[in-house]
């Protein structure tokens, strides 16, 4: 066993020296290589790399040789042993590096052979990207030359690039060109497949995007066929070495010029329909189609949808029902897939908006009903219609006495129409309550339109007021009308009593301005102590309150209906009798000269104010001060025996109206302090 051990031992001793010494001679020739300062490779010779190989299994042998030997008894043997092997292993080490270059040094060689296509020079490259970025041995990386290694792979990799985008260019020309008006772009595909292929697949290899070629059909193709007349050409016929498509469109083109949906559906298939002449398949899973469409199928799917479907979408009924749309779209959208122009994401878009085009109709129908009746409310609303007694009144209202008023054209107009949208709803189930939700959208709207836009007309003009009430309650009987048909829609109650308020707010406000103006009027009926007799002041205040009323009766009387305008002049009127009677009785002395004007003033009223209304002796029923005012005059009139009478110990006629302070405060500012004015109080209790 020992013997055998030595005779190894001896064989180490011998082979491993001649191994270092190959070794060493073959990083001689990897470093004459690198001395040549790496702009070059030197030509190679290569049985060098096969004597390589052939050391590499006699490296092996050695190295199993070594390790199959027992520790000697003796020190200096083992010793002898471990330094072999310490050499030996720095040996494999640099022979490793040197052989690591060389196959680097091989493969840039082998890109220079003339039989090399596209594909295979990217395989290569990549071969040596891979090698390069696998250091094996740290002390690669510190190497001078081995930079100049990695920077050669990217010089020869961006020509590879710039080779295949060069190439790719030649065989799909993407050209346009502007003039002043106009636009042309060009597309001209080259029918080589075999190269094209080549082209395409290396590119996609390295990953490659596209996306300037994305771009340019965005730009310059897609968009305007979609928003804008185009002239297109599409051939792939009389020309056997490539296909064009051509197409010019002005650069400004108005709304209405702009393209159906039909046409931009038809004239984007026959660019797709000749654009599929690049589309080269790679695999099953893979092909030039569906790398664009990764980058542009959700742009191209939203300019369509946004730019000409939605546009197209009918407004109407009848449009609808002879609309394709839903059809056409899906259809498209088959075809896309078809092409293999899908991203795996947006490949539902289309037909998922085209599910969605009657929601969008309805809509759209909708917004058209609610701007009709905007437009409609914008008319001018000074003609004036009659309306009838049973055209007008509320429901449950039929027990009080009917009469007939006037409201708006506009009102009317709006009335019919809401009446045709309310017959759509029920028509068209699938759209009903889209249909109701807009007419109470357009009734909160009219509430706050109509006011705005005839602000100054509602506020200063009596009539206007009146006839906006009058509308307001209109709608409002409306809403009454068809409260079977929408009773499940709760926002209605709402919007009825808001109309309601609405009117009558604005009615209202008209009815504060007339008693300020009657008040302001009233100013110059001024009576006190040193008054020696009436003027012409207060004769013409009284007068003008007189006129006030008798023209808000005439705007008035036929534009109400006969309760609103009797109570509504009736309580104007019997503020005016408080307000001139409270004066009268506040004077402390009331001349003859005085007593005798006040009379004739009261005079004036009571011969004009019953005129207001239909019936004249209505005054004493609606006017609650009327009976007071009568009396008043009585008073001023009546000597002291009358007016004694006339409260007959507190059961006379003018206790329905005086109190007895009252009536001997008008004793004392008419008569003189005598005996009968002292006996005539003391009987007033």
């Amino acid at each position: 066993m020992e013997k055998m051990e030595q005779i190894q031992l001896e064989n180490v001793t011998f082979n491993v020296p001649e191994v270092l010494s190959c070794i060493s001679k073959y990083q001689e020739h990897v470093r004459d290589i690198v001395n040549s300062n790496y702009v070059d490779f030197l030509s190679i010779n290569h049985d060098v790399l096969d004597d390589l190989k052939s050391l590499e299994t006699d490296i092996k042998e050695l190295i199993a040789s070594t390790s199959q030997l027992t520790v000697d008894k003796s020190n200096v043997a083992w010793n002898d042993l471990r330094n072999y092997q310490r050499d030996l292993e720095e040996g494999i080490r640099g022979y490793k590096i040197a052989r690591k270059l060389l196959s680097i040094h091989d493969l840039f060689e082998s890109l220079n052979l003339s039989g090399n296509g596209y594909e295979k020079t990217a395989h290569i490259l990549t071969k040596i990207k891979t090698m390069l970025d696998e250091l094996d041995d740290p002390v690669l990386e510190e190497l001078h030359f081995f930079q100049g290694l990695i920077l050669r792979h990217e010089t020869e990799y961006d020509k590879l690039l710039n080779d295949l985008d060069v190439t790719f260019n030649k065989l799909v020309q993407l050209q346009q060109r502007s003039y002043q008006n106009t636009k042309s772009v060009t597309i001209r595909i080259h029918k080589d497949e075999n190269l094209l292929y080549q082209v395409v697949v290396t590119q996609l290899k390295t990953q490659h995007n596209f996306k300037s070629v994305c771009q340019f059909l965005l730009e310059n193709v897609f968009a305007p066929v979609i928003v804008k007349p185009v002239s297109l050409i599409c051939d792939e016929k009389s020309n056997e070495q490539s296909v064009l498509i051509q197409l010019s469109y002005q650069l400004s083109v108005g709304e209405d010029l702009r393209p159906g949906y039909k046409t931009v559906l038809s004239n984007v298939m026959q660019i797709f329909y000749n654009l599929s002449n690049m589309n080269i398949v790679v695999s099953d899973d893979e092909c030039l189609f569906k790398v664009l469409a990764r980058q542009m199928k959700k742009r191209l799917c939203s300019l369509l949808m946004e730019q000409c479907l939605d546009r197209d979408i009918p407004d109407t009924i009848e449009g609808m029902k002879e609309s394709s749309m839903v059809k056409d779209v899906c259809e498209f959208n088959a075809f896309l897939k078809t092409t293999n122009f899908v991203d795996g994401e947006n490949d539902d878009l289309l037909e998922e908006y085209a599910n969605s085009i009657e929601t969008i109709h309805q809509k759209k129908l909708c917004d058209n009903v609610l701007d009709t009746a905007v437009q409609i409310m914008k008319h001018e609303s000074h003609e004036m219609v009659l309306i009838e007694d049973h055209e007008y009144q509320f429901v449950g209202s039929t027990s009080a006495r009917l009469s007939s008023c006037m409201v708006t054209r506009t009102v009317v107009d709006l009335k019919k129409f809401l009446d045709k949208v309310l017959a759509e709803a029920f028509a068209n189930g699938g759209a009903a309550e889209r249909f109701i939700q807009t007419i109470a959208t357009i009734l909160e709207r009219y509430m706050v339109d109509v006011p705005m836009a005839n602000e100054k007309l509602l506020f200063k003009i009596p009539q206007q007021s009146a006839l906006f009430r009058n509308d307001c309650t209109y709608l409002n009987y409306w809403l009454q009308k068809n409260d079977d048909k929408l009773k499940d829609h709760s926002s209605f109650a709402t919007i009825s009593e808001a109309l309601k308020a609405c009117g009558e707010d604005i009615f209202q406000h008209q009815l504060n301005t007339q008693r300020t103006q009657m008040m302001q009027a009233l100013n110059g009926f001024k009576l006190s102590i040193h008054l020696v007799e009436l003027g012409t002041e207060q004769q013409r205040a009284v007068r003008q309150c007189v006129r006030q009323f008798e023209l808000l009766k005439n705007v008035w009387q036929t534009v109400l209906p006969e309760s609103v305008y009797k109570q509504s002049l009736s309580g104007l009127v019997d503020q005016f009798l408080r307000e001139i009677m409270k004066r009268i009785q506040n004077v402390e002395d009331i001349t003859t000269a005085i007593g005798n004007g006040l009379v004739l003033l009261i005079d004036i009223i009571t011969e004009t104010l019953p005129n207001l209304f239909k019936e004249p002796s209505e005054i004493h029923q609606l006017v609650k001060q009327w009976t007071k005012l009568l009396q008043l005059r009585q008073i001023l009139c009546g000597s002291l025996v009358e007016i004694t009478e006339l409260w007959a110990e507190g059961k006379g006629p003018l206790t329905m109206c005086f109190s007895a302070e009252e009536i001997k405060h008008m004793v004392r500012a008419l008569f003189q302090n005598t005996k009968q004015r002292q006996a005539c109080i003391a009987s007033i209790v």
